[in-house]
């Protein structure tokens, strides 16, 4: 793209947002909450799956004003394009398959042409054009933005006080001893490549680890172009450490510095700041599998990551100078892992680990939703008789065995169990694969076009 094509795309950008002609769109969730399956599913219903029968609340569709979308063939050539394409190959698969997860930004731009329903455009213009942006990247990476709020010292003591927790400190306790046993006056290449090979391979623990999420810094684990740079020699010392004035510390502190300052605040302003709409997905089942500890880590997480957006109203002035996140949708995925009656559970179950980031949003201004969603259904609901009554079940293809299940995955709490819960139930909801896809079918989903609705139903009036 030359620098005449930047300029064409940038003032066609800039007109589309002073008409409020255009949406960027953030889906934002911890590594395995479903980004990669939801952009996907998203893509596929707005371009492909849009028919009354697939997706009956949105209403835009319901009303028959939609005349489809298309992938925007202009998207500049310096930014990663999201591979929906690619991702749909692997449900397409015979079994298939989830897609892979992200190790990378990227983005995808459509072109949505509809109806208008009102104003001067219905009667004067045979349709209208909405550009939506929709923005993708590792949810490691996203586990950095609390570090825009930290110091290098604040953030040792807050990782060690994570590291402490009872579903971690076992992990830690090898990292702990050799930084115990490091020199602090030797802060020499080699000896911050051993300590940072060393809390790489804790990190990479952790994240094997079900129910630890706060693992940071996210580039270690996932590098992206910044594999090798020497500021991603990064270390979390001792709290003990911290008060000697040491080459070591002052070493570290430097590389958190740039960082913070070369990665995280770029990628703020670059990917997050210019947000108008926000998908907030939360895997609650796993958390639950997981247990007490995790539960509650997952809860700070998200609590954490949710201090670092802008929420409030939109206006013209703001789309063009300072956009904020208007509508936020939290959505509890995985929904079809679970039978239908206890989605209602799930949702709430959401809110509360949602409990405080729902209160911010709100006292700013953005509007909110909350439900249980699957954007690809992996399961089909039905009966089963069991001595003689009827009993709720799914079924679906278990991901570690490859075989056929039936079940009754179990009740779902209507908000967070306190530790006496956890110590006396464990909690077990499957992992399934996709469902089979029969040639050119829509894409199975729960609730998509409810979230649809709710993102973009007013832009599309």
């Amino acid at each position: 793209m030359t620098w005449l094509d930047k300029l064409q795309h940038q003032s066609r950008q800039l007109r589309h947002r002073a008409l409020d002609r255009h949406v960027r769109l953030g889906v934002t969730g911890l590594s395995g909450a479903g980004k990669t399956a939801f952009i996907t599913s998203l893509v596929h219903q707005l371009t492909q799956g849009d028919s009354p029968q697939n997706l009956p609340f949105f209403g835009v569709v319901q009303q028959g004003r939609y005349l489809g979308g298309r992938l925007a063939a202009e998207q500049a050539l310096t930014i990663p394009r999201f591979p929906f394409e690619h991702n749909l190959s692997f449900l397409q698969q015979q079994p298939p398959q989830w897609p892979p997860s992200t190790t990378g930004w990227s983005q995808l731009s459509l072109a949505l042409r509809y109806k208008a329903s009102q104003g001067l455009r219905s009667h004067l213009q045979s349709y209208s054009e909405l550009e939506l942006d929709i923005v993708d990247y590792p949810g490691e990476w996203l586990l950095d933005l609390p570090l825009l709020q930290l110091d290098y010292q604040q953030w040792c003591e807050f990782s060690w006080q994570l590291f402490a927790k009872p579903h971690r400190q076992a992990l830690a306790a090898e990292f702990n001893s050799l930084l115990a046993t490091t020199d602090l006056n030797d802060a020499s290449e080699g000896q911050l490549q051993t300590l940072t090979e060393a809390y790489k391979k804790l990190l990479q623990q952790f994240s094997a680890t079900a129910g630890t999420y706060l693992n940071q810094p996210g580039r270690l684990l996932v590098p992206g172009e910044l594999a090798g740079a020497p500021m991603l020699q990064l270390v979390p010392l001792l709290p003990g450490q911290l008060s000697e004035n040491s080459a070591l510390l002052a070493k570290l502190t430097s590389h958190y510095q740039s960082y913070r300052d070369y990665v995280v605040k770029p990628f703020y302003k670059q990917h997050f700041s210019q947000l108008d709409r926000q998908v907030v997905l939360v895997d609650c089942l796993s958390a639950l599998n997981a247990g007490a500890a995790a539960t509650e880590e997952l809860s700070q997480a998200l609590q954490l990551i949710m201090q670092s957006f802008n929420y409030g109203p939109s206006s013209m002035l703001r789309r063009l100078f300072k956009p904020q996140i208007s509508k936020v949708l939290f959505a509890a995925s995985k929904a079809d892992h679970v039978t239908p009656e206890q989605h209602q559970a799930l949702t709430l179950l959401l809110q509360s680990l949602l409990r405080q980031p729902l209160k911010q949003t709100t006292y700013q201004l953005a509007k909110t939703e909350a439900m249980a969603l699957a954007a690809l259904s992996a399961s089909q609901s039905g009966f089963i008789e069991q001595n003689g009554q009827k009993q709720v079940c799914l079924t679906g293809t278990d991901s570690e065995s490859g075989n056929k299940i039936s079940l009754f995955p179990g009740d779902v709490p209507a908000e967070v169990p306190d530790n006496t819960v956890f110590a006396s139930h464990k909690f077990s909801f499957p992992s399934l694969l996709p469902l089979p896809l029969a040639a050119n079918a829509n894409l199975p989903h729960i609730r998509m076009d409810h979230a649809l609705q709710f993102l973009l139903g007013d832009k599309l009036r």
